[in-house]
This record gives structure tokens, C-alpha cells and sequence, in this order.
């Protein structure tokens, strides 16, 4: 298992593929495990790079507060610890606000950027849907934890259609999750609550693509259109029919989309 060490803390990573450097940054429920459905696509033209944040997946955990500014240094520690001087950077939702911090920071560092379900500020809406969560993670009950954060992550129509997937799904993380995971969770949840990057959209040089769902109640189609205002020349695509969760509930398109973007030639075409 691939790692590396950041004030102390261990962080794991995996690296699939060969081409040019695909950097993939979670969701706060996510993890490296997230990405396995895709890896064979993903890495079939790119160097594709998983990482588990601090307090994600196999990455070690802290006893303490922090903002996005670590996981900021996490990227970029990464990125060194791996000899590259930039990368693509592709993040969904948190994973999304952390590549957008080292896109406004080090635009150096990035090739192109994807935001996928990625907000720029976190709104009072957000702020209170991330309480909601981090009291249902207080009581380190699977069960709590689950029908509090995770029915609002999917479309209703994906969640009706899928539901024995999806109730199998909560009798997983009754099983695995330990109360360290659920205060691991409530350490991202809170590390985003000073998230706000307004104010240097217009730092961003890396082409970039901003990608919305129909559906998605936790950061809602009005975010991404702020990105979009903000940052110079990014494109905006809309999947319909699904939720904040899109990268499950329609994963075609949004493979097609992150690689469609990250590996078209965008110079020398010239519409006469």
C-alpha cells in the first residue's frame, strides 16, 4: 500500500495507469475504495492518481482541528513525493474545494481542473446540512448516521430505484464503521465550514470544468453557476437526472465528461 508522511500524519494513495498525471480528490465519505469501478477506464490513457485526504479512508487520522489548508498541503506534498511539478486535478464536492484552494494558490501546480458538485463558499445552507451531519455522527450510530447524510446525497429517483442497493449499503456501514470513523467525518465536515474562495476565482488559470447535477440538494445548481461566473473561461455541463452523487448514479457521463475534458487537445482548433 502506497504512502507517505505529512507532519507525522501517514497518507495512502494509489497510482494506476501510465500518461499524463490524473490526480482524483474525494468526497468526504469517500475514500481511495470509492474509485475501483472506475480505475479501469480512468487509467486506460492517464497516470491515475487516488488519494485519501487526512482523516479519509487508509490515510492516518489527527487529534486535533484543522482547516482545508491541510489537505491543501496534502496535494501538494503528494505532488512532490511523486516527482510531478503539475497534474490534472479532479475533485468531487469537499475533494472539489480542496483542488479548488490549490487552483487559486498554486496555479502552477495544475493542468486542467474538474469540479464536480464543488461550491466556492460554504453557504449558510450547507453550513447547517454539515451540523445535521455532524450530530448524527456524535452518536456513532450507523443507523443515525445513515438516514441523516446519506438520503440527500441521491437523487430521489435513483434512491427509489435502487433502494435494496442502497439499504444494503447502510447495513455495511453499521457493520464497518467504528466511532473513529464517524470523528474522522465530523473533522472534514468542520474543516469546511471557513471554506470560501470567492474572492480569488479569478486566480484560476487552469482550464477548467464545472459539473452540476439536476438533482443535487447539497450543493445546489446556484453554486456552480458562481463558479462558473468566477472562474475565467470554465465550462459548465449539467447531468440530468441525478444527485449530488453523480459520479454513481450516472457514472458514463461522468466519466465521459472528466475524460473527455482532461485529455482533448484544446489548442489549434479554429471555427471559421
Amino acid at each position: 500500500m502506497p504512502c507517505f508522511e505529512l507532519d507525522g500524519t501517514t497518507i495512502h494513495y494509489e497510482d494506476h495507469g501510465e500518461g499524463e498525471p490524473l490526480v482524483v480528490l474525494n468526497g468526504i465519505f469517500m475514500s481511495c475504495a470509492s474509485w475501483q469501478a472506475f480505475v479501469p477506464s480512468f487509467s486506460a490513457r492517464n497516470r491515475l492518481l487516488l488519494l485519501d485526504l487526512v482523516d479519509q479512508g487508509a490515510s492516518g487520522t489527527v487529534d486535533h482541528e484543522y482547516t482545508q489548508e491541510l489537505q491543501e498541503r496534502v496535494v501538494l506534498a503528494f505532488l512532490d513525493h511523486l516527482g510531478l511539478a503539475d497534474a490534472h486535478l479532479c475533485g468531487v464536492s469537499y475533494g472539489g474545494e480542496v483542488a479548488l484552494r490549490v487552483a487559486t494558490r498554486h496555479p502552477d501546480r495544475v493542468r486542467k481542473l474538474v469540479l464536480a458538485n464543488t461550491t466556492a463558499h460554504t453557504s449558510p445552507w450547507l453550513y447547517d446540512i454539515g451540523k445535521s451531519w455532524e450530530r448524527a455522527m456524535a452518536s456513532h450510530d450507523g443507523h443515525v448516521f445513515f438516514t441523516t447524510c446519506i438520503p440527500v446525497v441521491y437523487s430521489p429517483g435513483f434512491y427509489e430505484a435502487n433502494h435494496d442497493w442502497i439499504a444494503a449499503r447502510e447495513e455495511f456501514f453499521v457493520r464497518v464503521f467504528t466511532p473513529e470513523v464517524y470523528d474522522a467525518f465530523a473533522r472534514l465536515t468542520r474543516s469546511a465550514e471557513t471554506h470560501d474562495e470567492r474572492a480569488r476565482l479569478a486566480e484560476v488559470t487552469a482550464p477548467t470544468l464545472v459539473i452540476s447535477s439536476e438533482h443535487d440538494h447539497v450543493t445546489p445548481l446556484v453554486n456552480q453557476t458562481e463558479l462558473v461566473a468566477g472562474i475565467p473561461g470554465a465550462a459548465h455541463v449539467m447531468i440530468q437526472g441525478a444527485g449530488h452523487a453523480a459520479m454513481y448514479e450516472k457514472p458514463t457521463e461522468f466519466t465521459a465528461l472528466v475524460l473527455g475534458f482532461v485529455n482533448h487537445q484544446t489548442t489549434g482548433i479554429a471555427i471559421s
